[in-house]
């Protein structure tokens, strides 16, 4: 089975894409193909390209190691998030550019381990993960991003530890790593995010703790629901974590994901009968609505952003529009 972590029991390899979300993968491909040419990538493109290919093709058809390796790597080896074109792109010709995220060392993880070169790397590897464990048991690099951890996005937080657990229990966690990281997620309140939730379930499942799931995961899909299908938060009854009010989200709208969608459907596999079947429904609705209008997946925008370059919508939107279709339908 070849999956990923965003995509919750998607088989990348066994995917029966619409036409619609074909031909759109096609033309992401060729668009990125252009701005690889120039030397302006990112790690992500790197592993969404890859993905893509063998939904499209059974079968991998660019050099993206070959790629990660001459633009995404810093003079030391390590990973980088963006190459230096496409990253002078995005911070406006400043260097910040140069990112070692968890993301990044994540994909990078991911493409060796699929190629089977994982062996090369995987000492670099958990050596930056246990490097960017920060004493209070989450995992990032405070050089990418010094915000304090009560006020950044639930989600990264948990997707960021969520990867880090799994690099690291490739060889078996070590008794204090795995206390650490039961700790921090047992003491963290419901997050009110489908895909925050989503992660946290699949990093207590990794570290042997569901036990440690928390109360109320039932009214977080409840308050998602939203058009068709999910919303990734409920816009509604989201407060700005900093400010402390809904002054700074009150322009954000309410759309339905099929990420969000698949979230949810993750989410309930830990909660009552009633709870799954209730999301099952609403996923048979989702797939005949997608069916029939199969690029209705819009990006999420916050506040009215617009984006400075690049698609605003995700490869990763695609795979999970076409694996609700296919699944559901």
């Amino acid at each position: 089975m070849i999956d990923y972590i965003i995509l919750p029991d998607v088989d990348i390899s066994t995917l029966k894409l619409v036409p619609q979300h074909e031909a759109w993968l096609k033309n992401w491909l060729l668009d990125i193909e252009i701005e690889i040419s120039n030397d302006s990538v990112s790690s992500a493109w790197c592993l969404q390209g890859l993905l893509a290919e063998i939904a499209l093709y059974g079968c991998v058809q660019t050099d993206w190691e070959g790629i990660i390796r001459e633009l995404l790597k810093d003079e030391q080896g390590r990973p980088l998030a963006y190459s230096e074109e496409y990253g002078e792109k995005l911070y406006k010709f400043s260097d910040q550019w140069k990112q070692t995220s968890i993301h990044a060392i994540y994909t990078h993880w991911w493409i060796d381990r699929y190629n089977g070169s994982i062996t090369n790397n995987i000492g670099l590897y958990k050596s930056l993960i246990r490097e960017f464990i920060q004493p209070n048991g989450w995992i990032y690099n405070p050089a990418v991003s010094p915000t304090n951890p009560r006020t950044r996005m639930k989600a990264e937080l948990m997707l960021s530890l969520s990867m880090g657990v799994e690099i690291l229990s490739v060889q078996g966690l070590e008794q204090a790593q795995k206390t650490l990281f039961e700790a921090v997620l047992d003491s963290t309140n419901v997050t009110g995010y489908l895909s925050a939730e989503c992660f946290r379930m699949r990093a207590l499942d990794m570290l042997g703790a569901i036990h440690l799931a928390p109360h109320g995961l039932r009214e977080v899909i409840d308050l998602c629901e939203a058009e068709e299908g999910y919303c990734d938060f409920s816009v509604e009854s989201k407060v700005d974590d900093y400010m402390g009010t809904a002054k700074r989200t009150s322009h954000d709208k309410p759309i339905h994901s099929a990420i969000s969608a698949l979230h949810a459907r993750q989410i309930a596999k830990y909660c009552d009968l009633e709870t799954q079947q209730a999301v099952q429904s609403r996923l048979s609705n989702f797939a005949h609505y997608l069916s029939a209008y199969p690029l209705d997946i819009p990006a999420f925008r916050m506040r009215d952003i617009a984006v400075p370059f690049g698609t605003d919508l995700s490869p990763f939107e695609i795979f999970a529009a076409s694996h609700i279709i296919s699944t559901n339908g």
